[in-house]
């Protein structure tokens, strides 16, 4: 059975509540929310064409789909990739909590990545 609208639809809601982690300050949350938005859309896109995906790398991800990514996409898919762990561990850093990393700015910047990657999936999936 091919899943790929249930993962598309399940990205959509992460990068909201993502969206909505950043405008309640909570930036390390919007961080995870918009990596995981993303990871979700790759997945879907994988799906969409009878394959499966199994990790957290979106990078990786969207290296098996047979199509030409943009390359803005890729690099935000590096970029998200970077946050897997550090938005939600404190030893992702030498010292502090992921708290003390992440901003207002981060959420931007990481929010527009994870749109990018989902309206690519969303125009790439059947």
């Amino acid at each position: 059975m091919n899943r790929a609208a249930d993962w598309l639809r399940q990205a959509e809601r992460d990068l909201a509540a993502a969206e909505n982690a950043a405008g309640a300050g909570y930036h390390e949350w919007a961080a995870f929310g918009a990596q995981q938005s993303a990871e979700k859309a790759v997945k879907a896109l994988v799906e969409s064409r009878h394959g499966s995906a199994r990790g957290h790398s979106i990078l990786s991800i969207l290296s098996q789909c047979a199509l030409e990514v943009p390359e803005p996409v890729v690099e935000a898919a590096r970029e998200l990739d970077q946050v897997y762990v550090t938005a939600r561990y404190p030893n992702g850093f030498a010292a502090g909590a992921p708290a003390d990393y992440f901003s207002a700015r981060t959420s931007e910047r990481l929010l527009a990545n994870a749109r990018s990657i989902v309206d690519f999936c969303r125009s790439a999936v059947p």
